[in-house]
This record gives structure tokens, sequence and C-alpha cells, in this order.
């Protein structure tokens, strides 16, 4: 009996928990999930249908696996397959009811629809299963047949019937992506970019193609110029954002340091997000060999594995090459209001239900300390799973952090194509760029920082280095790995990755082929991943990572600190596969125990004088130390700073105003290190003289200690060398030079070069020929002041300044030039109307030169001045005042012949239709005149 009573007991408390369907309609007008997601009875008898179940506390991943997850609403509530079996289990349920099917829709979706009445249309993206039929009660407005999405639209009252359909998966609104605040600076010092490029000066990502979608670039930008690849299908919208991202990943540096991007000689590709979030058709990719697709954008939070998640994921599977960067979204201190993560702040605010997607890589923003900003979108995944992968610095927000990584990729795929001739896998790459992000000692993998901060020189050493392998797993087959450990190594760090197939949309829980990896150092130790408590409470989402087996991430990371040296075995298998066979990547890296790098400056640098640099370096040594640098090659050092912390590994410094080569040091309690020669050097302007028809001039600042300077112009698609003169101005002969853009760097007595300026184009400067601006300004007591401003006074004699006389200039006044570059002159006897002003500049070869005309309005008596008189075509009428006026024009004999409403200060009245005569013109002011004068119309 007592054993019966402990078999029904599960049974009779789910009796009272599942209420009959009075209870059930009492309950579903006060919960709106049960008045979205509930049947108004509950029945198991004969019903497989979901169940829509609320918990006291949300449950563990593995109970909800065990109970079939289909879908998390909230962190209490989900759409089970089955009930609890266990009593501890049952008496969390705070109700249960059969669902209805609209889990299948969004969140967004559902609101949308509550708003609507019956008769009303909803247009939406659907994503469907197997088609036996076509799908009912819809209208088909667009189909992606290769992504089985299609956008439809449906009468509010055919909902229930339409989301009922089996073929279903999931219903979403239709969004529009904005970008993720302008970056207007580049700083490749904090993600080690330049350090990179100094020491791969032959990896600069040529016959890579970087696609940006989202709006069109500039493409006749000097830093991206000749290197567009038009396709169709590009937005019609210019946008200065997308230019910036273009810019960050590979500008070509020709306007300015700010302009140099990471991949300087990328070729570069544009795709509207316009019209589609999901993946751009494959025949694009292949067309345009397209390797790395940036996409610096977000909608709101969509905690869920939507239709573009699962596009792709199943787009990089297809096309394995072809690595798709995101930036994690700026609204990182925003609360998701929807999936299991909801009302937790801080967490799982990603924005975009495509950067949920596995098969890509995420990114979050830092600032320049590489400390995570606040506005940074934050993992986790809806699911669990570590997001963003990594971190970078972006000032203003998170897009810039997504162009970088491109431009990294880009240098990557760069260097394995001059290896190998070939592309290279996406999740090889993704491997090696978060297997050498960086993390401050004894800082873990988190959902804020995902798995460290972009480390560029760390990625291109890790791939030039050949540290990584690549193998397959079978359900039957494990794959194992090698590498020796060297002595006195701080630590050993190993990543896997590998390009999963895509999940069902909207399924539970992305991963489809859950591969799991075990290292075994020399003593036999074994270690497991790095893995992060998914729990959907604040508290668990902080904490520390621990080892364990990973079933949620397609990246599996191990490090071990202070290992023994030796022989480190990596195996590798398939835990659960649902393919015969998983490829998979892996890299690693060994950190020495004492080590120290420059890593800012590098050999050659540039130091911008007066301006504040980062320097920066890498070291495994602690405690504090003193800056300093030397102009002597060393044998005298000047200070910098003293007594910082080692551990930061940055100091910014005001650079002084100087020309000169330095070295820096860092002087620790037992040893220093020294830095490679680099320079300091202020930053010339360069500034157009004069824009003739046949030459132009340029000059520049003088630069104390230069013995040259080297001056550029625009070739095909970068700045190269044109001249080098050892004065300080250039002619510039226009039929030899195409180029309109030109800039100048100081080259010193050793040989070396400084700062280069910024890039211009002579021709809008504001300058033509010598004359920079003439401006004519009344003055209060009715004189005109003439101010004249040159771009350069080379070979000029004399200015006149000139005033028209009926048809005729006459010259009021001559002025020699001498060293000034502006002039005033004061006309103190103006006749009244409108008088016009030039100058002619003489050089001291006799050759003139004339401004355009300029021109200043003179009324002195009369508040209304009428002119010319005698007129043949156009008369003009001059008021102090804008106000509303009525002219009347009449004959000798008072007959009106014109009359029009007057407006502006100035107008202008056709006379053409006027025989010969004198005539009367009458101006009234609400019905008084106050006006009148006589004038001769003659031919």
């Amino acid at each position: 009996m007592k054993q019966n009573i402990l078999k029904i007991w599960p049974l009779l408390l789910l009796l009272l928990l599942c209420r009959n369907e009075t209870a059930a309609q009492k309950k579903i007008y006060t919960d709106s999930l049960l008045l979205r997601y509930a049947t108004d009875t509950f029945s198991r008898t004969h019903s497989t249908a979901p169940l829509l179940i609320k918990f006291t506390n949300a449950p563990t991943e593995k109970s909800l696996r065990e109970w079939g997850l289909i879908k998390a609403l909230t962190s209490h509530h989900y759409i089970l397959r089955q009930l609890p079996t266990d009593s501890i289990s049952l008496k969390k349920i705070v109700y249960c009811y059969t669902a209805n099917t609209n889990w299948k829709a969004t969140t967004l979706l559902l609101q949308q629809l509550e708003k609507l009445s019956d008769s009303d249309s909803i247009t939406m993206q659907v994503s469907y299963g197997d088609l036996l039929q076509p799908l009912a009660y819809a209208n088909i407005v667009t189909t992606l047949p290769h992504y089985a999405a299609a956008v439809v639209r449906i009468k509010k009252q055919d909902w229930t019937a339409f989301i009922n359909q089996p073929a279903i998966r999931i219903a979403d609104v239709l969004r529009h992506p904005s970008p993720e605040i302008i970056i207007n600076t580049i700083n490749p010092f904090v993600n080690r970019i330049n350090i990179a490029q100094q020491q791969f000066p032959a990896i600069r990502g040529k016959n890579i193609t970087v696609s940006v979608k989202e709006d069109l670039f500039d493409t006749t930008d000097i830093d991206l110029k000749g290197r567009y690849v038009p396709s169709p299908g590009v937005s019609s919208i210019n946008s200065s954002h997308a230019t910036i991202m273009a810019t960050l990943i590979g500008g070509a540096g020709n306007s300015g340091s700010n302009g140099l991007g990471v991949a300087p000689e990328v070729l570069f590709s544009s795709a509207d997000y316009n019209v589609s979030l999901f993946p751009d058709d494959n025949a694009y990719y292949r067309q345009y060999a397209i390797t790395v697709q940036n996409h610096s954008y977000g909608t709101g939070i969509e905690n869920y594995y939507g239709a573009e998640a699962a596009a792709y994921d199943q787009h990089v599977l297809e096309a394995d090459t072809i690595l798709h960067v995101f930036s994690s979204g700026n609204i990182g201190t925003q609360t998701s209001t929807s999936g299991r993560y909801q009302g937790i702040g801080g967490y799982a605010n990603l924005s975009g239900n495509f950067k949920q997607a596995k098969n890509i890589i995420v990114t979050g923003g830092t600032d320049g300390a590489a400390q995570v900003m606040a506005l940074s979108s934050k993992g986790p995944a809806y699911d669990g799973r570590i997001k963003p992968e990594i971190v970078v610095y972006g000032q203003d927000g998170t897009s810039g952090a997504a162009a970088l990584t491109s431009g990294v990729a880009a240098l990557l795929q760069d260097a394995w194509r001059q290896r190998f001739n070939t592309p290279a896998s996406s999740a090889l790459i993704k491997a090696i760029i978060i297997n050498s992000a960086s993390l401050p000692r004894g800082v873990l993998p988190g959902y804020d920082h995902g798995f460290g901060s972009l480390h560029a020189l760390g990625a291109l050493q890790t791939m030039q280095e050949s540290r990584y392998r690549s193998g397959v797993v079978s359900p039957a087959t494990p794959a194992a790995f090698d590498i020796t450990i060297p002595a006195g190594m701080q630590q050993v760090k190993v990543t896997l990755c590998w390009n999963d197939p895509a999940a069902a949309v909207n399924a539970p829980s992305a991963l489809v082929n859950d591969l799991d990896m075990v290292v075994t150092t020399s003593d036999n130790k074994q270690y497991l991943p790095w893995v992060l408590s998914s729990y959907p409470a604040a508290d668990s989402l902080k904490m520390i990572a621990r080892r364990g087996v990973d079933s949620l991430n397609n990246i599996e990371q191990i490090s071990i600190d202070h290992p023994i040296a030796g022989k480190l075995h990596i195996s590798i298998r398939g835990t659960r596969l649902s393919t015969q066979a998983q490829s998979f990547y892996l890299a690693y890296e060994f950190t020495p125990l004492q080590t120290f790098q420059w890593q800012n400056p590098v050999a050659g640098s540039i130091l911008n004088a007066s301006q504040n640099t980062p320097l920066q370096w890498q070291t495994s040594y602690s405690g504090n130390g003193d800056l300093s640098y030397s102009l002597d090659s060393g044998s005298t050092w000047l200070p910098v700073a003293q007594n910082i912390a080692i551990a930061q590994s940055m100091y910014n410094w005001p650079v002084p105003d100087i020309f000169h080569k330095i070295l820096l040091k860092l002087t620790l309690t037992d040893t220093s290190f020294v830095s490679a020669p680099c320079y300091i050097s202020p930053m010339l302007t360069i500034h157009t003289g004069f824009n003739c028809n046949d030459t132009a001039l340029l000059y520049w600042n003088a630069q104390p200690g230069a013995a040259a300077y080297q001056v550029y112009t625009l070739g095909n698609s970068t700045l190269i060398p044109y001249s080098q003169p050892r004065d300080t101005f250039l002619f510039v002969p226009k039929a030899q030079v195409a180029s309109l853009y030109f800039a100048v760097s100081p080259v010193a007595a050793a040989g070396w070069t400084g700062a280069r300026s910024y890039a211009v184009n002579y021709t809008l400067q504001g300058v033509g020929c010598y004359i920079q601006n003439l401006l004519a300004d009344k003055t209060t007591d009715n004189k005109v002041l003439l101010s004249l401003s040159l771009g350069s006074t080379y070979h000029l004699k004399n200015v006149y300044w000139e005033r028209i006389s009926g048809k005729n200039w006459a010259t009021l006044s001559t002025q020699p030039v001498g060293d000034a570059m502006h002039f005033n002159y004061l006309d103190n006897s103006p006749w009244e109307g409108i008088v016009y002003y030039r100058v002619r500049l003489e050089t001291i070869d006799g050759i003139n030169i004339y401004s355009d005309p300029v021109s200043v309005q003179i009324l002195f008596n009369n508040h209304i001045l009428l002119f010319p008189n005698p007129v043949s075509t156009q008369l003009t009428i001059l008021d102090t005042q804008i106000r509303s006026r009525k002219m009347l024009i009449t004959d000798m004999n008072g007959r009106i012949v014109l009359q029009r409403a007057l407006e502006d200060m100035q107008e202008v009245v056709s006379l053409q239709q006027l025989a010969n005569g004198i005539y009367n013109c009458s101006i009234y002011l609400e019905g008084t005149r106050i006006y009148s004068k006589q004038f001769v119309k003659q031919q």
C-alpha cells in the first residue's frame, strides 16, 4: 500500500498543480505569459503537445535537457516536452498548461500582434522546415529558399491557423539595422596592431577582399582609392560610418596617421544591409573572392537562435573560408526583456539574433586601457555560450572593434595565402585570433571580455610559427596531437574551434556536434577546458571560470599556469556527432616566465611631438620601475616617469616638442630594457600658395634641424615620393602631375624622415591664383572696408585696389606687397547703390592677376534706392529693411502700367514690356506711400 502511494504521489501533485478548465480561465487573465502561450486546458492523456511550465526557481541546464527544453521564455517560464517526474522538481512548479504554438514566434512579434484588430494585416519574417504543401493563410512577399525563410503578410484573424502549421519554425518581426556609433580615430597600440605591421611588413592584406555590409563607403576617399571592387546590390546611401569602418580595416594612411588601417592593401566590396540581414548570395562571395565580411551594426536585444543566426552558421559551414565579424553592440547597460536571462542587468544584451550564431566572431569594446566599456554589449548567448569571443579597442563603441578585428583577420588570411596559395579556413583564423587574445595575469574567460583582448602581433606570430593543428573526428575515431612545452614557461594555452552545423531555427541550444578536448602534461595530469556558469542569475554569471566538460560552445580553451616541461598530449573526441565526421582546428602558444618586449615604440617609430603617446610593453615581470629617454644614444637619460607599475604595461607620455632620434628605457630594480631607436617629430602643415592655370605653389612651415623636406603625391592608391627640396615651398607643374594631393615630411641631417603631414588637395584650400579671399564690408558711416588674404607673396610686387566706374575699372590705391599676407583698404567715398570692387596683383615680371569682383550695397539718406536711372531693361530697388511692400509704376497720365509685391531687400524689376518714356515709381507700406521717384525708360 505504501509503495502504491509513493508511485501515485507525483501524479496527485501534478493534478493539484495543473488546473481544470475553470481555474485555467481564471488564471489566464492575470498572467501575460499565460495569455500568450497557454491553452485554456491541461491534458496529457492523449496529447504530446508542449507544456508551458513556471518554476519557483530557475532549473539547471541538465534538468532542462532531461525534460526536453523547447524554449526558455524567462528564467522561470519554459516550454518543455515533458513534466518533471521527481517529486522535488514537481514541488517547484507554480503552474503548468498545455502550450499553444505562439512559442514559435518572437516576443516582439507577439507584442505587435496584440495591438492589432482582427481585420488588420501584418508583414513578418518566417522560417520553415520541410514544406509538403505551400504555406497557408499567407501572401508571400519575398523568399530566401536557400535558408528556408520568407517574408509573408497575413491577417491577424488567421494568426492561430498560420502559426499552427507544423512547417513553421519561427515567426519574427522585420527589423532594420543601424550602425553602432561612429568611431572617428584609430589607436593601433592597444591591440598591438602597430608592432604587428612593423614586424611583418610584407603582410598587408594584399589579394584579400573584405566586404563591408552596411551602407556604401566613400569609394573616392584617398585612403581607399584604387581598391574598391564594384558589385551589384550596393546601398544607394553613402555613409560616413561605412567610410570609417573601411578605413579602420584597411585605410592606406594617405590622409594622415589616423587614416592608416590594419591591412592597408586589402580590396573592398560593399553589401547593402538594408535589403536583408541574411548572408549575401554565395555567388557574391565567390565571384568577388570575399573571405572577410564586417558587420558593424545591430538591432535590439534578441536572445534567441533566429533565422539569421542559423543562416550565418549554415553559410560558414558551406563556405568554410569566409569569416563573418560582428560588433557585439553598444547597449551593454540595457536589460533583456525576454528569454532565459530576462531581467538580469548588464548581461545577455547582444544587439541582434544574427550575433547568436556559432561560426562567426563577435567583438566587444574596450577603452584605451583595455578595460571593457559599460556600453559594450555582453554575453552570454541565449543558450549560455561565451559571447563576445574577444574584445577590442573601440573609442566610442564596438563598431570599430569589429572593423579592427576584420583587418587582423585579413592579415592572417594574407599570411596563409602567401605560404600556401589557398584560402584559410575561417575556423583556423578564429582559433588563432581567440588563442592569441591577451588577458591580464590571473584573469580567465568571461561573459564581458570573452577570451581576451585582440592581440594582432600574437596572432601573426602564431600563424608564421605554425602553432596550429587541424584534424577530423568521427563517432569511432578521436584525434590526438603532441606538442612540446619548453622549459621555463609561465603558461601554455590551447584553443579548439570548429565550424558547427546549423541548429534548427528556434533551437533551445545551438550546438549540434559536441567535441571535447582534454590535455595531459608529461607528469600525467589532465586538464579540462574553462567553462562558465550559464545559470540565469547575476551572481552565477559573474562567477570565475572553472574547469569542466563544455557541452555548449564550439570553442574550447585550456590554459595551464607554470606547466611542466615536456610533452603535452592533446586529445579531441566527438562526444555527440550528427555527421559522419567533424573537422576542427586548434592553436597554441607559450608564455615564458621572464620576458620583456617594447611594443610601442618599435624600431623606427615616429612619435608625434607635443602629443600624448602610449608607451607600451609586454612582460612577465612585476613590481615598479622608472621610464626615461635619451637624446644621445644612451649616454645620458632624461626622466619620463618614476615608480610606475610594470604590470600595467602602458604609460601615456606627453611627448616633448623636439625633432630628434631617441631611445626609451624602462629600469627595474636589477635590470633595464632599452627600446630600439625611434624618432620624435612635429607634424608640418602644408598650404596652397597659389593655384594658377598652369602652376600651383605649395609651402609649409620650416622645421628647425631639418636638412630637407620629402614631398609626396598620391599615386594609384598610396602616397609616393615626389620631390625632396631644401626650401619650404614647391612649384607643381600641372601638366606633369596628375594628382591633386600632396603631403610633406621633414628630413633630418642624419637621413631619417619625420612625421608626414596630412595630405591636402591643393585645389580645395580656398586659394585661387594667389588670392585666397577678397571681402567688402560696409561700415556704420557708409564707407567700405576691403580685406584681402593671399595664399602666397612669391614674386608679387604690388596690390592695386580697383572700383568699377561706368563700364571701366578705376584704381583707388596701390600698396607694395612685401612679406604681408593680409591687406586692407578703406574706401571713404563710395557712391550710393551697388558698388563693385576688385584687386589687381602685379608680379615682379609685370604680369597682372585679377580677383573676382565683390559688391556692397550703399544707401545714404534714403531708406530706399532705385537705379539705374535712366534704365533700359531692369530696374533695381534697394531697401534697408526686409519688409512686405507694394510697388506701382504709372505713366505721365497717372495710369498704372506695372505693379508687384516686394519682399526682399534687393528686388530686380523687368521693364522690357514698357515703352520708352518717363514713369513714376511709388512704393507703399501697409497702404501708405513711403517712396516716390521718377525714372526714364530708354533703349
